[in-house]
C-alpha cells in the first residue's frame, strides 16, 4: 500500500501474514467478504492459542462476536472439505476462540491515540459504521457516531431477535469499539436534530452508514389498518421487550431470513399457529437452509408458491390473506418476474399478518443536502466510497443493497481507508483493496482419495419444544475437546510449502517424500498449492533448506528452545524432558504430561527436524519424546517412516556425542510419557 503511515492496531500478526498477500488465498478466506484469515486462526485454535486466534479474527472484524452467532459463513460453503466429507465448522470455532478470550479482550481495551488532529462523523452504528469507527480511531482520528436509536448496534440491536443474537454478545463488540475513545450520540436523528451538511462542515469527513432500516409494504387491498404489521417495527418491539398483540395465529408474508426471524419470534411470543407464505418453492426460497430447517422444527408451516392478493377483513378485523397460485418466480434470464394462475386462489386464515418482503433505507437525512439521489438511491462511486457531497462518504446497505453483516464490515473498512486517504489529501481511486481475491483451486481427486473422512463436530441445540418458549440463545457452543477436534480437521489450505528458487538444487527430494504429489521439479521445484496439504514433511528433508512453510517458521522451535528448556543441571532430581506433541489428536484428548516435560505442540510430528531434536539436548534436556497421534489417527499420509528415520538419525548423532541413544523416544500415545520419563531417569541426569 502506498501510504506507509496507515496503521491499524494489530498487536498480533500470524506468521506468514505478509507472504499470504502475495499468494492465492485459501478458499475460505477468499469467500469471506472481510477476508478473515481463517486458516491462521483455526490453526492457532488447534494449538490451544486462543487469544492469538482472537487477535487474528478481530484484526479485520470488530463485530466478530456477532458474526460468531449470526454469520451466514460463506467460508464454510467454500471449504475444500466439502469435497471430502463436511465443511469445517468455522463459525463455531470462531465463537469458541472468542469466548475463551473474554478476560483477555476486556483487559486489552484502551484509548486509541488521537494523532491526526482531525475528526470524523459517522451516521449509523451498524456493522459498517462500527467498523469504520474502529479503523479510523486506530489510525488516529477523533470519531463521533450519530445513532437514531437509543442504543448502538443499528439493525443488529433492533432487528435481530435475542434468541439468535444475545444482547450481551453484541455489547462485547460495541464495548471494544467504544473503549477506544468513541464519542457516542444516541437518540440523534440526522435531518431532524442536525442537517447532514452541517455535520459535513463540523467534521473533516462524514460517513453515512445507515443501512436498510425501513420495511417495505405491499400494494394490495386491505393491507392498511390494524392487524397488519411491518417486519422492522415488529422486530424492534421484540428487541426492546415490547410484546405486540398477535392473536392466536400469525401469517408471515415473505421467504427471506428476516421472515424467518419474524416467524420464529412469533412462536417465542406464545403464538401456537405460525405460518409463512412465499412466492418461491423449496429450492428457490431465499432464506438460508438451516434457518428454514430450524423454523420447521419449531412448527412453523411454510406455504410455498403462493402470492398475496388481498388482506381479508371482517368488520375491519383481519381474518386471513387471499393468495394466488404462483406459476413461476423468475424468467428465462433468472430475473425476478413472478407469474400467477388467477384461477387458483385460496384464503390462509390468520389474526395477524406481518409483511416481510424487503427493506429500504430511510433517506430523509439527504433532503436539502449535497448528496444527490437518483431513483430513490444515493449516487456514489464504489471505487472511492464517495457520494456527490465533497467530504461525505457512504458505506453498507444504504448503497450496496441487502447483504450480510460481514459484507457490511468489509465495506466499512474500505470506507475508513478511503476517508483516511481523503483527509490526508491523497487520491483514493485505485488504492482501495480488491474485493475479489485469487484463491486456491479445488482439491484434485487423487488428493481427495488420500484424505481420511472425519465427521464434523455437531452443535447441540435446545429441543424445539423448549426453545420456542424462550428468547434465550438456543445453540450451545463447543467444549474445548470438541473445538480442538474440529480445528484438527482443517487441511491448512494456503499455509503450505513454498520454495526459495535461489536455493533449490532440483534434487527431487521433495517429490520423493511428498505423499500428495504437490511438488513439480523442472529447473527448480514448485509446490502446487491446490495439492499441498501443509503437512510440512518436505521442509526438514530438503538438503538445501530451500523449503519454508507459509503457516509457521520452520526454525521457530529452535529459536524458542533455550528459553523453554534452560541448561544442563546435574542437581535435578527428575529428568528434564522435551516433548514434541502432535496437536491433531493428542491436544484434543487433553495431554496432561508430568511437570518435568517442556511441551512443544506441533500440528504434526512431520515438521520435527533432526536439528530440533539436537537443539533440545544442546539447551539442557535429558531426553526428547516425539509424541505422535498414531497412524490410525494421523491426518496425513506416510508420516511414520519419516518421523522414525529422523529419530533414528538423532539417536546416531547423540551416540556419537557420547550420550545414550535411548534418550530419544517416539511415542504413540501421551500415556507412555510417564514410562519414558522413568526410563530416562534410570539412564541418569546429564552432567554435561
Amino acid at each position: 500500500m502506498a501510504n506507509q503511515d496507515i496503521c491499524f492496531t494489530e498487536p498480533y500478526r500470524p506468521y506468514g501474514a505478509d507472504i499470504k498477500e502475495t499468494r492465492p488465498y485459501s478458499p475460505c478466506r477468499a469467500a469471506c467478504p472481510a477476508h478473515t484469515d481463517v486458516q491462521a486462526y483455526v490453526g492457532l485454535i488447534a494449538q490451544g492459542k486462543y487469544t492469538e486466534a482472537f487477535e487474528v479474527i478481530t484484526s479485520v472484524n470488530p463485530i466478530a462476536s456477532v458474526c460468531s452467532m449470526i454469520c451466514h459463513h460463506p467460508c464454510e460453503q467454500s471449504c475444500r472439505r466439502c469435497g471430502i466429507d463436511e465443511p469445517l465448522a468455522v463459525r463455531h470455532l470462531k465463537r469458541f476462540a472468542i469466548e475463551q478470550s473474554a478476560d483477555y479482550r476486556r483487559a486489552r481495551r484502551k484509548l486509541a491515540q488521537k494523532t491526526r488532529g482531525k475528526s470524523v462523523g459517522i451516521i449509523g452504528s451498524g456493522p459498517s459504521g462500527l467498523t469504520a469507527a474502529r479503523d479510523l480511531m486506530d489510525m488516529g482520528y477523533s470519531v463521533t457516531i450519530y445513532e437514531r436509536q437509543p442504543v448502538l448496534g443499528g439493525m443488529l440491536a433492533v432487528a435481530i431477535p435475542p434468541y439468535r443474537l444475545p444482547r450481551e454478545v453484541l455489547k462485547e463488540d460495541i464495548d471494544d469499539v467504544v473503549s477506544k475513545g468513541l464519542e457516542v450520540k444516541t437518540g440523534f436523528e440526522v435531518g431532524k436534530d442536525a442537517k447532514l451538511d452541517d455535520l459535513a462542515k463540523k467534521h473533516g469527513a462524514v460517513l453515512v452508514a445507515i443501512g436498510l432500516s425501513q420495511s417495505r409494504s405491499l400494494n394490495i387491498p386491505g393491507v392498511d389498518g390494524p392487524g397488519v404489521l411491518l417486519a422492522i417495527p415488529y422486530l424492534e418491539d421484540v428487541a426492546f421487550g415490547r410484546k405486540p398483540d398477535l392473536g392466536k395465529s400469525v401469517l408471515v408474508i415473505g421467504g427471506g431470513n428476516v421472515a424467518m426471524d419474524v416467524a420464529r419470534s412469533a412462536r417465542r411470543l406464545g403464538v401456537e399457529k405460525v405460518e409463512m407464505v412465499c412466492l418461491e418453492n423449496e429450492q428457490e426460497i431465499p432464506a438460508w437452509k438451516w434457518e428454514v430447517d430450524e423454523a420447521v422444527e419449531e412448527a412453523v408451516k411454510i406455504n410455498y408458491r403462493w402470492g398475496p392478493k388481498a388482506v381479508v377483513r371482517e368488520n375491519g378485523k383481519v381474518t386471513g390473506l387471499e393468495v394466488t397460485k404462483v406459476l413461476s418466480v423468475f424468467d428465462a434470464n433468472k430475473r425476478f418476474a413472478p407469474t400467477f394462475d388467477p384461477s387458483t386462489t385460496t384464503v390462509l386464515k390468520a389474526d395477524t399478518i406481518i409483511v416481510t418482503i424487503g427493506q429500504m433505507s430511510k433517506n430523509d437525512l439527504f433532503t436539502d443536502s449535497a448528496v444527490k439521489m437518483m431513483n430513490g438511491r444515493v449516487e456514489w462511486n464504489k471505487n472511492t466510497q464517495q457520494s456527490t457531497g465533497k467530504n461525505i462518504f457512504v458505506a453498507g446497505e444504504v448503497v450496496t443493497g441487502p447483504g450480510s453483516a460481514i459484507a457490511a464490515v468489509a465495506n466499512g473498512r474500505r470506507a475508513a481507508l478511503a476517508m483516511h486517504l481523503f483527509l490526508q489529501g491523497e487520491a483514493i481511486e485505485g488504492k482501495l483493496p480488491a474485493q475479489e481475491k485469487e484463491k486456491i483451486g479445488q482439491m484434485p481427486s487423487e488428493v481427495v482419495e488420500k484424505v481420511a473422512k472425519v465427521p464434523r463436530q455437531k452443535i447441540r441445540h435446545m429441543e424445539p419444544a423448549v426453545r420456542v418458549k424462550t428468547m434465550k440463545h438456543f445453540e450451545e457452543g463447543y467444549t474445548e475437546k470438541e473445538a480442538l477436534e474440529e480445528a484438527g480437521r482443517c487441511r491448512g489450505c494456503g499455509g503450505g510449502a513454498v520454495v526459495d528458487q535461489k536455493k533449490c538444487m532440483a534434487c527431487l527430494t521433495c517429490m520423493r517424500v511428498c505423499p500428495y504429489g504437490a511438488p513439480v521439479v523442472e529447473a527448480y521445484s514448485t509446490i502446487r498449492p491446490e495439492y499441498c496439504q501443509a503437512c510440512g514433511l518436505c521442509a526438514p528433508e530438503c538438503p538445501a533448506e530451500a523449503i519454508s512453510m507459509v503457516s509457521y517458521d520452520v526454525k521457530e522451535i529452535r529459536k524458542s528452545m533455550a528459553a523453554a528448556v534452560g541448561q544442563v543441571d546435574a542437581k535435578r532430581s527428575e529428568p528434564l524432558l522435551v516433548a514434541f506433541v502432535c496437536t491433531n489428536k493428542m491436544c484434543a484428548h487433553g495431554v496432561n504430561l508430568p511437570k518435568n516435560y517442556r511441551v512443544f505442540p506441533v500440528h504434526c510430528t512431520s515438521r520435527i527436524d533432526v536439528l530440533d531434536i539436537l537443539k533440545a539436548f544442546e539447551t539442557g534436556a535429558d531426553g526428547v519424546a516425539v509424541v505422535r497421534c498414531g497412524d490410525t489417527n494421523c491426518k496425513y499420509e506416510k508420516i511414520e517412516p519419516r518421523v522414525n528415520a529422523r529419530a533414528k538419525r538423532g539417536r546416531e548423532l547423540i551416540k556419537a556425542l557420547g550420550m545414550e541413544p535411548e534418550r530419544i523416544g517416539v511415542l504413540a500415545a501421551s500415556s507412555a510419557c510417564g514410562e519414558f520419563s522413568e526410563a530416562v531417569k534410570k539412564i541418569g541426569i546429564r552432567s554435561k
